[in-house]
């Protein structure tokens, strides 16, 4: 079966292929020989479709490895041969989900962990916006001492404590938090995705605006950009993505204006006092650079994000 799976993935028999591979997930990190060349590879040397990729990566495909031949990912073989396709080059790019995604998919695949009111549903939501700025685990001890230390920063409490917890509103509005929950289901849940988290596509059941974000572009126009880039990511971790490329134009214009209290359209350059403190040009934001270059990038990121779900 590993034979029929090389050679199909050789000729780019994607039609044939994926029902095998829906079968048996298990064979689509198997390398070829003597190259090592996995299915992923022969996609990206192909150069097929966002639809194809996404599937492979739902499968469990790896970007990380490489081939025995040359030492490339897949992302290497796509910008070698297809340079000019940088959707592939963003949908095949390195990295494992961090501690927010994680989070998100967690919540998404157990839709019993929250009740009406609940006081650790609370807890939850401010934990993502916590680990929204690339928290990354590589292994449960690490999983465990992030989410401790997030835990009692956000609740006081430690989490072996037996304490009552309460948050909310206010006082005649109350929720409670239970440490048991977070001990006896959460964290198995988390651990258990911390262990595959660099297999893990970014996938639409829990997909929000700040996943477009990631990776950063190369250039930035003027210095305070970077910083707005952070800033708005932030901003926009708890929103869905929307259907369309003008629907997530109209979101991230008014989170920059929300941001910067002027309009994307209201001009050229301005500068941001609160960006401004590593020096004179610190603060600087070019309008025209959004509208034109990193606006455009995360439309084309969104449409790219939404062919790979079409599996």
């Amino acid at each position: 079966m590993t034979n029929t799976v090389n050679e199909l993935a050789f000729a780019g028999k994607w039609v044939e292929l994926l029902p095998i591979l829906n079968r048996a997930p298990e064979l689509v990190r198997c390398p070829s020989e003597p190259k090592g060349y996995t299915v992923l590879h022969q996609a990206a040397w192909h150069g097929a479709s966002p639809n194809v990729i996404g599937e492979l990566l739902a499968l469990g495909a790896d970007r990380g490895l490489r081939t025995r031949s040359k030492g490339q990912t897949a992302q290497d073989i796509a910008i070698e041969k297809h340079v000019e396709r940088k959707d592939l080059n963003y949908l095949l790019s390195l990295g494992r989900r961090s501690l927010a995604q994680l989070m998100r998919k967690a919540v998404a695949e157990n839709h019993d962990f929250f009740h009406e009111y609940d006081g650790n549903q609370i807890i939850c939501d401010r934990m993502i916006e916590c680990f929204g700025l690339d928290t990354y685990c590589h292994s449960e001890e690490e999983l465990d001492t992030h989410l401790a230390a997030a835990f009692t920063a956000l609740t006081g409490v430690t989490l072996s404590s037996s304490e009552v917890i309460t948050c909310g509103p206010k006082d005649s509005n109350t929720m409670s938090v239970d440490t048991r929950f977070w001990n006896d289901r959460f964290l198995p849940t988390l651990r258990s995705l911390v262990n595959r988290s660099h297999v893990i596509p970014i996938e639409n059941e829990w997909a929000v605006v700040a996943d477009l974000f990631d990776p950063p572009p190369e250039q930035w126009g003027l210095r305070g950009s970077l910083f707005l880039w952070l800033e708005m990511r932030q901003a926009l971790c708890h929103v869905e993505i929307p259907e369309g490329p003008d629907a997530l134009a109209r979101i991230l214009a008014a989170a920059f204006e929300s941001l910067t209290g002027t309009s994307l359209e209201a001009g050229r350059e301005f500068s941001i006092k609160r960006f401004s403190r590593g020096g004179m040009s610190g603060g600087w934001i070019s309008r025209e650079w959004w509208r034109e270059e990193l606006i455009p990038l995360l439309q084309n990121r969104l449409v790219w994000l939404q062919q790979s779900w079409r599996y």
